[in-house]
């Protein structure tokens, strides 16, 4: 009998008549997740496969729990529903409302799609948590009950904070002219670990001595622009030092989301007339909350253009 005259009895068989075929749950779905107390919200979940026989996986009854005393939440996705989003292997999602039981420990899915094709194919689901500003650091789980199997899901680390570096770096290293055009020192800031690296307070400092000035943007404003790994680019007004050698910002977002994830961060600078030639390069000083690094070199060299 072929595969396609079995499909044509399966689908004339009633769902309890049907063969069962058989699947299996593992951790897995997304990365491990990384989460910071009353931090970003993270998605812990599993893999399903089907076994190595032809057929249709039914829908299933989908159960997620909570750990018990550790300080997780679920969150509410698309106002405020509660979803379950299941991936087939070529990146296609679907999602489906939970009901979360009287104590919010637990959401329950009814007729979930696992988005198992056939033989060997394979999909992920998961479901979107927090920290508590009380959680407890450590290493944790959900369990998933996905029909008649059960798995832990993707390890959830909580930890007190998204470690990140800064470096000298961002745009080209910047050549000014006196009372000429303005230049763009600046910072590229890295993720260390998962999860989304949250708002930080930054400072920037020029050099002592050396006639840098900051320059306004935006009509009076002075600026930080903070620009991710794809090329998006937000500005943030800054507040002025009375003696105009240093600039605060409050609640930057550093755009950095998940190890490894990259942005950029930049002032504007320029060099007012009578600005003395720098024999050495020079630096501004960048305080990301509590990392620091030299910006991009910044040279005065009135023969520059």
């Amino acid at each position: 009998m072929t595969a396609v005259e079995t499909a044509h009895i399966d689908e004339q068989l009633s769902p309890e008549d049907r063969p069962i075929v058989p699947f299996t749950v593992v951790p897995g779905g997304p990365p491990d997740v990384a989460l910071a107390p009353a931090g970003e919200t993270g998605y812990p979940g599993v893999r399903l496969e089907q076994a190595d026989e032809d057929g249709t996986v039914p829908p299933q009854d989908v159960y997620v729990s909570l750990p018990r005393g550790k300080g997780l939440r679920f969150v509410a996705e698309g106002g405020c529903d509660h979803l379950l989003t299941v991936q087939d292997a070529h990146g296609n999602a679907k999602t489906y409302r939970g009901i979360q039981s009287s104590d919010g420990q637990a959401l329950t899915f009814e007729s979930v799609d696992l988005a198992l094709s056939g033989k060997g194919s394979a999909s992920a689901a998961w479901v979107a948590v927090k920290a508590s500003d009380s959680a407890r650091l450590g290493n944790t789980k959900l369990t998933f009950c996905v029909g008649d199997q059960a798995s832990d899901s993707a390890c959830i680390r909580v930890v007190d904070h998204i470690p990140f570096s800064v470096t000298a770096g961002g745009p080209p290293d910047v050549t000014l002219k006196p009372a000429g055009a303005t230049g763009y020192p600046g910072v590229r800031l890295r993720a260390d670990d998962d999860g989304k690296v949250s708002p930080q307070d930054v400072y920037v400092a020029l050099p002592r001595g050396k006639g840098l000035q900051f320059a306004a943007e935006g009509g009076t404003a002075c600026l930080l622009t903070v620009q991710d790994a794809h090329g998006n680019a937000k500005t943030y007004r800054g507040t002025l030092s009375s003696d105009g050698q240093a600039l605060t910002f409050q609640g930057i977002d550093p755009a950095l989301s998940g190890i490894g994830s990259s942005s950029t961060a930049w002032v504007a600078v320029n060099a007012p007339d009578g600005a003395p030639a720098s024999k050495d390069p020079m630096h501004l000083t960048f305080c990301v909350g509590d990392r620091t690094s030299p910006s991009t070199p910044v040279l005065v060299d009135p023969q520059s253009w």
